[in-house]
């Protein structure tokens, strides 16, 4: 009988910490670092485009304090003579600001502080969460109509950072 007890109370052990990870919330696996390993644009027929070149990085911070920083650097950017650091060479953009998450929907908004693309200071910006594992984020931000008046979808992926 002790042996069923040990054998049981052993199970029960497992299934409750099944549980308790299965019941985090979207904002406690979020936080922490996470770099970028991909950034791509696709298009209503399925088509993408790698905007931002070969081998983009960057990387996004969430606090558990609800703050949060972002950059993505464009790949393949090569230095420039007589530049200085207020003056970027190649596609880069940097932000920050707070964020909160909505559970339900699995997404999270960040309230941009301040952006080096000016257009996003002062706003809300909405990504939904498509994956979202102890290694892995995959997000897609809300449609963008480009100039050439095509919609596409912005598509980051990261890897948390150890």
């Amino acid at each position: 009988m002790r042996k069923y007890s040990v054998v049981f109370g052993l199970l029960l052990l497992v299934v409750s910490q099944h549980c308790v990870s299965a019941a985090e919330s979207l904002k406690s696996r979020i936080i922490g670092s996470w770099r970028l390993t991909s950034v791509y644009d696709e298009f209503a027929d399925g088509t993408r485009r790698n905007t931002w070149g070969a081998e983009p990085q960057g990387l996004i911070i969430f606090t558990p304090e609800g703050l949060f920083s972002a950059i993505i650097v464009g790949g393949g950017r090569q230095p420039r003579a007589q530049s200085v650091p207020s003056e970027p060479v190649g596609p880069a953009v940097a932000y920050y600001g707070k964020f909160q998450i909505d559970e339900a929907t699995a997404q999270f908004t960040t309230a941009v502080a301040q952006s080096t693309f000016p257009q996003w200071s002062g706003h809300d910006l909405v990504r939904k969460v498509t994956e979202l594992t102890d290694h892995s984020l995959k997000v897609e931000a809300a449609a963008i109509t480009g100039p050439d008046g095509r919609a596409f979808v912005p598509h980051l992926e990261f890897v948390r950072v150890k």
